[in-house]
């Protein structure tokens, strides 16, 4: 999305914009890390049934299916995520991409975010990563999963949401 199809105006041209905007992209390790896990531990009851001479069971053709089929998907799926979320801040309007499945991105004026919060689970423990939830004060909020700095984020988001209202504050009061 560029500066022509966003709905809020722009006073600064397209290389100042560049310069005073802020990326942040998903974590990998984060994202891969369930398919990972589910690889080991599918991989490690189907190799201990083998080992038992148990290999031709129905638990064993189970841990196969999984395997062969359900963690190719699960990889698809942390890619298409990787290469799709991203919480973008420019100097007027911050944009959010959810991810995969989401089409298209968020633009969020920042006189519109009430609120940013983090949100961790048990791999965004261990991993660093976190959901950053935007919340709006006309919408419903916007959490973008698995970024790989989300207090980084936040700090900057606070930033640039006051940098935008110092001057509307101080015209204001005189």
């Amino acid at each position: 999305m560029n500066s022509a199809d966003s709905d809020t105006s722009h006073v600064l041209a397209d290389d100042e914009e560049a310069s005073q905007q802020s990326v942040w992209q998903a974590s990998a390790f984060a994202l891969f890390l369930p398919a990972l896990v589910v690889t080991a531990g599918y991989g490690a009851l189907l190799a201990a049934l083998v080992l038992a001479d148990r290999g031709n069971g129905p638990l064993a053709r189970v841990c196969m299916i999984v395997v062969v089929i359900g963690v190719p998907l699960l990889l698809a799926y942390a890619g298409l995520r990787l290469s799709t979320t991203r919480l973008t801040l420019h100097a007027a309007y911050l944009e959010a991409h959810p991810g995969f499945p989401a089409r298209d991105p968020v633009t969020i004026p920042y006189a519109a975010v009430s609120r940013a919060t983090v949100r961790r689970g048990l791999s965004g423990w261990i991993t660093g990563a976190g959901s950053l939830v935007i919340e709006r004060d006309n919408g419903l909020p916007v959490t973008v999963s698995g970024l790989s700095s989300p207090d980084a984020a936040v700090v900057e988001l606070a930033a640039f949401r006051n940098a935008v209202h110092a001057p509307a504050a101080s015209a204001t009061a005189v």
